[in-house]
């Protein structure tokens, strides 16, 4: 690590997987901390689609104090689907740790639609109205001042979860990597999420996804290149997106090697220091409240 001067100081990375995990990854939690540390990054969340990483994000930070590291709850069926308990669950024991509420991922109906998957996926709205459980969700959210992360979930869902969050007066909405298969965002529902005050994360795993990806798991993923990235961004204003790696796959870089490598990318195909910290840093920190 060139410790001395990096280019992602300060940065934060809104999306890592980690061990212990059902996938095999690169690196544990403390692993990952460590090296974010090292880079001189200001904080990770640590996500997993089957078990909540707050327990696990409030034990890293006493092991490995120098970097703020938060985790949540994805709400896929191991978690008892849309389930308020679970989320309620997870903000106790995490405390302000416990910050981040992921919709369904690998479990929602939209993913299991995108990917050909068999199995009864899990809805969070039907016919652009909120279920029952997913509005429970939203207050708890509201209430608390956690963070709304979309998920797998389709742009239908989305717009729709995006309405109620902005009556419910949610502050921190965050579009889980908006331009990958799911959920498949056009640019214009990408320019009115970001209207309506939620915003778009780019995830750099999408740039190495596609029938080239070195993982076999991203091979039935489209790849989403740096150039599109760039045009969204150009289209609809940094202010609007929060930079992500995604990363953690045994094939992939490492997630600090990844950060920085596409920070290069974006800059190298003209994306602007200032715009790079308000993506990297700023609006990342304002999600999180730090």
């Amino acid at each position: 690590m060139d410790s001395q001067k990096s280019i992602i100081e300060g940065a934060i990375d809104f999306h890592i997987h980690s061990s212990p995990d059902v996938i095999p990854r690169r690196l544990d939690d403390f692993e990952v901390a460590k090296f974010a540390a090292s880079a001189h990054m200001k904080a990770v969340v640590l996500k997993n689609h089957y078990g909540s990483t707050a327990a696990r994000a409030v034990l890293v930070h006493k092991i490995v104090p120098q970097i703020e590291v938060f985790g949540g709850i994805v709400l896929n069926h191991s978690a008892g689907g849309i389930n308020p308990q679970a989320v309620e669950a997870m903000h106790r024991i995490g405390g302000k740790y416990g910050k981040v509420v992921w919709l369904p991922t690998v479990d929602s109906e939209h993913h299991l639609k995108v990917f050909h998957k068999s199995g009864i996926g899990i809805k969070v709205a039907e016919n652009g109205k909120l279920l029952p459980e997913t509005a429970a969700v939203l207050k708890i959210v509201a209430r608390d001042n956690l963070v709304l992360e979309t998920g797998h979930i389709s742009s239908a869902e989305v717009m729709a979860v995006i309405r109620q969050a902005r009556l419910l007066n949610i502050k921190n909405i965050l579009i889980t990597h908006a331009m990958a298969d799911v959920p498949g965002l056009s640019l214009e529902n990408m320019q009115t999420a970001a209207q309506m005050g939620a915003f778009l994360e780019l995830a750099f795993v999408n740039d190495l996804m596609g029938e080239n990806a070195a993982d076999d798991g991203h091979k039935n993923w489209h790849h989403v290149s740096i150039n599109q990235m760039v045009a969204a961004i150009k289209l609809i204003g940094a202010e609007h997106f929060v930079l992500s790696t995604d990363l953690g796959r045994k094939p992939d870089p490492l997630p600090a090697e990844g950060y920085k490598l596409f920070v290069e990318k974006l800059m190298d195909e003209g994306i602007s220091q200032p715009e790079i910290d308000l993506m990297m840093k700023q609006n990342p920190a304002r999600l999180l409240g730090i």
